[in-house]
């Protein structure tokens, strides 16, 4: 597929196909100069408006707040309000929002498990420890919320997989990649996943993604199909097109 967007910095940057991505779906924006900036941190205010771009829009779950450093024709105030009042994001006790404050990748994780309302499901410091080598660093806050993300694959760590940098400023390059976990969009390879088990499956294929739903898709010979994570067909090679599972459910196309 061709893709409109293009940015003078990112043709070999780890993120580039979920920045495209992100990009397709307007939940990003690149600069004047032709410029993404992935590298650049993303503030509390970005953040918000990423959130309202990208994601559903949950029922109000508490009551609207007027932050005292938000005014109403700040140029994010309605998705301020809006990832306030779903729970996605909070204020701080002073009723102080802080939109120009670089929002840090534990931080941006803990929302999308706030809001989403994911639930951790196993012994949360278990997970810490076997996926991150630096699960000291996380906040006693977050412990529940990261071990949650985790368990729902939408953390995303580059070089290594191991290293969480929970109180790292998040870049525009990783916001991007969180959030295409989310919507289950396979633009990263498993390998910068955590809680994503790697299985050993003989090279046999022209092209293959990640596993979503705990399937992947796989292609030979101009051909899609589907397999498990043993590298068994659960749906042979016979489409033309393929999309990947998202909510139990995958678009194909068939030419007789």
């Amino acid at each position: 597929m061709l893709n409109k967007f293009i940015f003078s910095d990112i043709q070999n940057h780890w993120a580039k196909a979920s920045i495209l991505t992100a990009a397709e779906r307007n939940i990003f924006k690149g600069y004047p100069d032709g410029t993404f900036r992935p590298d650049a941190p993303v503030t509390r205010a970005e953040f918000a408006a990423i959130i309202y771009t990208a994601l559903p829009q949950n029922p109000s779950s508490r009551p609207e707040i007027t932050f005292i450093d938000v005014p109403a024709n700040h140029w994010a105030a309605k998705a301020i309000a809006s990832a306030y009042q779903t729970n996605y994001l909070s204020g701080y006790p002073n009723r102080t929002f802080k939109p120009n404050q670089p929002i840090p990748r534990v931080q941006a994780l803990t929302a999308l498990v706030s809001g989403l309302n994911y639930q951790v499901t196993a012994d949360a410091i278990a997970t810490l420890k076997k996926y991150y080598s630096d699960f000291g660093q996380i906040p006693s806050y977050a412990m529940n919320a990261i071990a949650a993300a985790t368990e729902k694959r939408i953390v995303v760590n580059y070089p290594d997989i191991r290293r969480l940098q929970p109180n790292t400023n998040a870049t525009r390059g990783e916001i991007a990649t969180f959030i295409c976990r989310v919507l289950e969009i396979p633009t990263i390879p498993a390998k910068y996943i955590p809680g994503v088990e790697l299985f050993v499956i003989p090279p046999q294929f022209d092209t293959a993604d990640s596993f979503v739903e705990e399937l992947a898709r796989v292609q030979k010979d101009k051909k899609w199909g589907y397999i498990d994570k043993t590298g068994k067909f659960i749906i042979p090679l016979k489409f033309d097109e393929a999309n990947s599972f998202s909510e139990g459910l995958v678009l194909v196309r068939e030419n007789k």
